[in-house]
């Protein structure tokens, strides 16, 4: 309960006004408790006559927007939209009767031209009562809002609007990342909306939407995905990392979600799994040795707790805990496949950090785990459906598949190339499906798995394929008439969890769906960053289609940035940051380019060399293949 430093930058806070009305009319009332009929109102984009001429006046002339009286069973509704989402603190300044009703709603998007105040589970509503003075009124707590409405009930005397807007908070991201694929705008289209989901989602920490508001451990390791590659920022990351590990049991079990909010201590062993992939990757992308070597302890009790819940084969097995893995059905017996994926991952991580740290005798007993569990979790493949299924019961391999245990298969390299290619076919396969279960009876990867998904896929050779497929069931989230963010399920008014669409509003901003720039990064740009604080970064050529594809991607010692060209010969720009190794995989080229390698017009005797890498120094470098 001791106040400590301030160890990440201070919000920027702004005022904005709320100055586009988009519907002002009165609506009838039944005297009840919500200001609106139903909580919903269907948006037509009436404004009332006597209100816009006056609107027009408070917005030229800094006069008070003023509403005519009403009867006691109507509400006038005025509704404005900010155009985007912004977080912060709804604030008026009104004057009226004294004891006039007021409501202040809130939303962050508005589904079927219907606006509604209850967003996933949450009441946007704020009341007032007027004192028959100038009341200046802020809210207490800060609500993500796009629409903001005022809703006035009965009132018996005109009411003076003087100003109404938001006291905006924001984290002070600075964009540094990008990328360019002229052939295929939906690529930038999605990249830049992963950067606008974790804008949203993020005052002073990632968090799962603007609902919960919690730092889940999952949600950091999603969310980072994103932002290494366009703002890269770090800071956020290790205050995530600190704050998880704070709450530690003694036993080395971590909570869902940190800081605490009270005696619910939840637990999701996904989440464990993915807070020592999150120390991974944050010391593969800051460098920040002393940090890690902090949390080392931590991370060393919570591996040594989640060994002791597997079986002989390696396996999680029954574990006392539950998880997540997303919001679909998965069979939870036994030895879950996509859960013991992410420990497979979590181990290799491990043993990673530790080889890093200098630990290599504890990183060759953690990489023996890896080689055990990767070849026992080869035990669920089912030679009669060709597809790895959900769990590994007391010897049985269930009888339910998802994409989540194949897509598990895949990025864990669990699949043979033979497995693989069948897995691939079925998944890449176009069918009619609801976006809950395959037309074969696959159950379907909520958008926060789907990661695994396409970067499983990809590590098959699969690049072009998968990135389709991605097109194909994000892009309705770019559609014009949404906020061009990244839902936390398939949809903005239903839930598929329960196997059935079920409906109820549901976040459409949710940083476990940023993570196409990291995807965008390795298989679009060729980037594989593998020394700590990105000092060692290896370029390949990536396996597209795309004739032109450039980028720009932060790192601690400046941009890196990257032009591929293959409208001719292939032909790569790079300005490499200071202190950086930089490697061509010259083995990612097809074998009859290797003869032809110009490195600044200079050519480079590729077939000779004892290594695949071509090292280049700091600076502007070119690489051409010549006939």
């Amino acid at each position: 309960t001791s106040l400590v430093p301030r160890d990440i930058p201070y919000l920027n806070e702004t005022e904005v006004k709320a100055t586009n009305l988009i519907e002002a009319k009165k609506i009838e009332h039944s005297n009840n408790k919500n200001p609106l009929p139903n909580n919903t109102i269907s948006l037509t984009g009436e404004v009332e006559k006597g209100i816009l001429k006056n609107f027009k006046s408070f917005l030229k002339k800094n006069n008070p927007l003023q509403l005519s009286t009403s009867k006691e069973n109507e509400t006038w509704f005025l509704l404005f939209d900010f155009g985007k989402v912004i977080n912060g603190m709804p604030k008026l300044t009104i004057e009226g009767a004294k004891n006039t009703e007021i409501h202040i709603l809130e939303a962050p998007f508005v589904v079927d031209e219907k606006f509604t105040h209850k967003i996933v589970a949450s009441e946007f509503d704020d009341q007032l009562t007027l004192s028959g003075n100038k009341d200046t009124w802020q809210a207490m707590y800060f609500k993500p809002t796009r629409y903001l409405a005022i809703a006035v009930k009965g009132n018996k005397e005109t009411v003076k609007i003087h100003s109404i807007g938001i006291h905006k908070i924001a984290y002070p991201f600075e964009l540094k990342g990008s990328i360019s694929t002229p052939e295929a705008p939906w690529i930038e289209n999605l990249w830049n909306a992963s950067v606008k989901t974790i804008d949203v989602c993020t005052t002073d920490a990632y968090t799962d939407n603007y609902r919960e508001r919690r730092q889940y451990a999952q949600t950091g390791y999603y969310a980072a995905l994103g932002n290494y590659f366009t703002y890269g920022d770090t800071a956020l990351q290790r205050k995530y990392l600190i704050q998880v590990a704070q709450e530690q049991q003694a036993n080395g079990l971590m909570p869902a979600y940190a800081p605490l909010t009270g005696d619910d201590y939840m637990i999701i062993l996904d989440s464990n799994c993915l807070w020592i992939r999150s120390l991974y990757n944050y010391l593969l992308y800051s460098g920040d040795y002393e940090t890690v070597k902090e949390l080392l302890p931590a991370a060393e009790k919570l591996m040594t707790l989640l060994n002791s819940y597997t079986n002989a084969l390696g396996m999680l097995d029954s574990p006392p805990f539950s998880y997540w893995l997303d919001h679909a059905l998965n069979d939870r017996r036994g030895a879950n496949l996509t859960l013991n994926g992410h420990y497979l991952g979590a181990l290799d991580d491990f043993s990673k950090v530790l080889e890093w740290l200098n630990k290599n005798e504890e990183s060759v007993v953690v990489e023996n785990k890896v080689a055990v569990l990767r070849k026992s979790l080869g035990l669920l493949w089912d030679e009669e459906k060709q597809l790895f299924a959900d769990a590994y019961i007391d010897g049985k391999r269930s009888n339910q598949f998802s994409e989540h245990a194949n897509a598990m298969a895949l990025d864990c390299k669990i699949a043979t190339p033979e497995q693989a290619e069948l897995v691939a076919k079925q998944l890449l396969t176009k069918d009619n499906h609801n976006f809950i279960k395959r037309a074969n009876g696959m159950t379907m990867v909520t958008p926060a798995m789907s990661y695994f998904l396409h970067k499983g896929l990809s590590e098959y050779g699969y690049e072009e394929a998968s990135l389709e497929l991605l097109n194909e069931r994000f892009s309705k989230m770019l559609d014009p008439a949404t906020n061009g963010t990244l839902w936390e399920e398939w949809w903005r008014n239903g839930t598929g969890r329960t196997g059935k669409f079920q409906e109820r509003t549901r976040s459409d901003a949710q940083t476990e769906s940023a993570f196409p720039p990291a995807l965008f990064s390795q298989y679009l740009l060729g980037v594989e960053v593998t020394k700590p604080g990105m000092k060692e970064i290896i370029i390949s050529k990536p396996n597209t289609i795309l004739k032109q594809v450039s980028g720009k991607i932060p790192t601690p010692n400046g941009i890196l940035s990257i032009d591929w060209n293959f409208t001719k010969n292939t032909q790569l720009t790079l300005k490499i940051p200071t202190n950086t190794i930089l490697k061509i995989n010259a083995e990612s080229f097809e074998e009859n380019d290797k003869s032809s390698f110009f490195i600044n017009d200079k050519k480079v005797d590729v077939m000779n060399k004892t290594s695949k890498y071509i090292l280049l120094e700091e600076g502007n470098q070119q690489l051409k293949l010549k006939e």
